[in-house]
């Protein structure tokens, strides 16, 4: 199984871009590809949940600890339910890039937010490719 990380900015709009990557994704490795994705209510990371599920891809996420469990969460129940906290956010990234093969950042900035950038970080410590794609 080969497990890549669609993640993205939270002002993302651009689903045709999310689409066409997921539609390559799915054509280069098959039933071989587990989308993994930070979940959230808005912009890309909740377009990447929507047509993973919509094109037929496994899909995980690492919602935060401060949101619910659902049917696509990738932590054991009793992770979620806590009182929030920005590092939080943080530590969501950190579970993502350690758990892909491969990361994918949408973002239509020049320079990645905190959150994002952490992931960035994470997955480069770690040896893994991550693109960025605008």
């Amino acid at each position: 199984m080969k497990r890549v990380a669609v993640i993205g900015n939270t002002d993302w709009q651009n689903k045709r871009k999310i689409q066409e990557t997921l539609q390559m994704l799915k054509r280069k490795f098959g039933d071989e590809l587990i989308v993994v994705g930070a979940g959230g209510s808005e912009g890309a990371n909740n377009m990447v949940r929507k047509y993973a599920l919509e094109f037929g891809i496994q899909y995980e996420e690492y919602n935060p600890s401060f949101s619910g469990h659902n049917m696509y969460s990738a932590m054991p129940e009793s992770y979620y339910g806590k009182p929030y906290h920005f590092s939080q956010l943080h530590h969501r990234m950190q579970l993502i890039a350690e758990r892909c093969d491969y990361m994918m950042i949408m973002s239509n900035q020049m320079q990645l937010d905190p959150v994002l950038q952490t992931a960035w970080t994470r997955t480069k410590k770690l040896n893994k490719p991550v693109v960025i794609l605008g």
